[in-house]
């Protein structure tokens, strides 16, 4: 699932359960106490505050998309595919879009057969040649190609469009839940790619049909009067704008002052607070992605390349004063890239723990093997918000403790997956890595997608590219790992290289994991139906799997059908 990543709120401070002198909460989904709903009922506008804007084109072929992204993308695309609640509470992958999908004996092809009558916005119908059309278009991006690297061919076959694979891939249909799953209209492309049509008025097969856009403002669109699941009253709405307020207690300002309806956030010490604030809150912190520091591992002129300096800088950081600091008490510790329910997830990674002297005499015998008089430099970069600033000086007061002598640099937030896809960085305020199975997680971490980066030297005089992973990691035994994942379909294989995977991480130390990310939805009472968002079979959709702060639009309402 592309591109569930961005820099966090909080650069690292937000955590599952338990406020700082509250009762700690053991669900990993809770949600404040809420009248009966009732039946939902049609009309509304609705003013939704997310946290940034990647101000980037809307194809989903060249966005470059965090999870702000992915709300305003949910609003006009739908997805081929999406995860559900399945048997015992395992999530599966069911169609969407497509009746079904359908493997060959060794998942070398899957044939994927499209919903019938269903039209996009543009009256283009949607169909195999449409699907085959945004599959193409994917394969041969600067962007998201990387992810669908082992994908051969797509062709149109009858009604069907059957994908052939280099090689076995078990797990294709997770693929087709997220950015490579958005279905636009293949006459939009074509018209993008002439330069006849924009590419920020995007057109899907969504519940919403495009009316505005203001980069760094807002977005906004209306009811879709024919939505192919108009017949079971979708959507409800009339009318969604999605407002970008970056400042995350901005946000929390205007809902409570009235001027929001909705808005989201990883801010553990603004979930400290919504906790108490007259409003309803939901939190989740199942299948979600990781806060960590991001390292960029490629980088020659860098001493983060060294182990003894990454060690250093894990063991030098005290992540319950951090939690309790910067994040509000909303927190438990990470040791690695899979948090609770996902496969992989270990208690112990082998990742180093808290302790200044063993990160002092790590920083010392490199010192003293490099020839380096006075401490060690190293850069920090988080975003322009100055909660996060705040966090980072933090952060630097930890590693200039044992030896470091910390730069912070500060970027706007609708530049900050940009940056990080160039590999302009050293170490970086980071969230990602939700969902369930880890083939999802490959092109952040596999070396097949480790492009060389602004800061790298470049192999046979290459020139630097963008990379979907971020931290230029480059690990056989990593790679060897999700090659076995991806061939198989065995989740006993699954689960025991993903475990695999988070020991290597611990043992190298590739990044620097804080804490595992809590997601709030706070709303006004008026709005309904945040969980109540079934798939066309009648399943509840694991709306916030690999995701994170994303979830649906088309199942929300507003009492009486007035919202604000």
């Amino acid at each position: 699932m592309f591109a569930a990543a961005c820099g966090d709120d909080d650069d690292g401070a937000a955590g599952p359960d338990g406020a700082a002198g509250e009762e700690e909460q053991d669900e990993s989904t809770s949600t404040t106490e809420a009248p009966d709903e009732g039946e939902p009922v049609p009309g509304g506008r609705l003013v939704y505050a997310v946290e940034a804007d990647v101000a980037s084109p809307w194809t989903p072929q060249n966005v470059v998309c965090d999870i702000s992204c992915h709300m305003i993308m949910r609003t006009v695309f739908d997805t081929l595919a999406l995860y559900v609640e399945g048997p015992e509470g395992t999530p599966v992958v069911e169609p969407h879009l497509l009746e079904s999908f359908e493997p060959n004996a060794d998942f070398t092809e899957w044939t994927l057969t499209p919903r019938q009558g269903i039209t996009f916005h543009d009256g283009t119908p949607f169909d195999a040649a449409a699907i085959k059309a945004n599959l193409d278009a994917h394969t041969t991006s600067f962007l998201t190609g990387k992810a669908l690297a082992d994908v051969e061919s797509i062709e149109v076959v009858g009604a069907d469009a059957v994908v052939k694979m280099r090689r076995p891939w078990a797990h294709f249909p997770g693929y087709l839940t997220g950015q490579v799953g958005y279905m636009a209209s293949p006459t939009w492309l074509a018209a993008v790619a002439d330069g006849s049509a924009q590419p920020d008025q995007p057109v899907g097969t969504g519940p919403f049909v495009f009316q505005s856009y203001q980069p760094g403002g807002s977005f906004v669109a209306t009811k879709n009067p024919d939505y192919w699941r108009a017949s079971e009253g979708l959507p409800y709405l009339d009318e969604v704008e999605m407002r970008v307020v970056a400042d995350t207690q901005a946000r929390r300002t205007a809902l409570l002052n009235g001027e929001l309806d909705m808005t989201h956030t990883s801010s553990g010490d603004t979930i400290a607070q919504l906790r108490n604030d007259d409003i309803e809150l939901t939190e989740s912190t199942e299948y979600g992605e990781a806060s960590y520091i991001l390292l960029n591992n490629a980088n020659p002129d860098s001493a983060i390349q060294d182990i003894r300096i990454r060690r250093a800088m894990a063991h030098a950081l005290d992540l319950e004063v951090l939690i309790e600091r910067r994040g509000g008490g909303v927190g438990e510790p990470a040791n690695g890239p899979f948090g609770p329910g996902q496969l992989g997830e270990l208690e112990d990674t082998g990742y180093p723990e808290f302790d200044q002297e063993a990160a002092r005499q790590l920083v010392e015998e490199y010192k003293a093997d490099e020839g380096i008089d006075g401490p060690v430099p190293i850069s920090y970069t988080t975003t322009s918000d100055p909660y996060s600033l705040g966090t980072a000086e933090l952060l630097k007061q930890f590693w200039d403790a044992v030896g470091f002598q910390t730069e912070i640099a500060q970027i706007e937030q609708s530049q900050f997956i940009v940056t990080a896809l160039q590999g302009d960085f050293e170490a970086f305020g980071w969230r990602n890595h939700g969902g369930y199975n880890p083939d999802a997680q490959r092109y952040w971490w596999h070396s097949e997608a480790a492009v060389c980066g602004i800061r790298d030297t470049c192999p046979d005089g290459g020139e630097p590219g963008l990379a979907l992973n971020f931290g230029r990691i480059r690990d056989e035994e990593i790679d060897a790992a999700l090659d076995r994942i991806r061939e198989t379909d065995d989740m006993d294989v699954v689960t025991e290289e993903g475990e695999n995977i988070s020991r290597r991480f611990g043992d190298q130390v590739l990044n620097l994991w804080t804490t595992e990310t809590v997601w709030a939805w706070a709303k006004r009472p008026y709005v309904n139906g945040i969980d109540a968002w079934t798939s066309p079979a009648g399943s509840n959709v694991l709306e916030f799997n690999g995701f994170g702060g994303a979830h649906g639009m088309v199942n929300l309402w507003c009492t009486d059908g007035e919202c604000g």
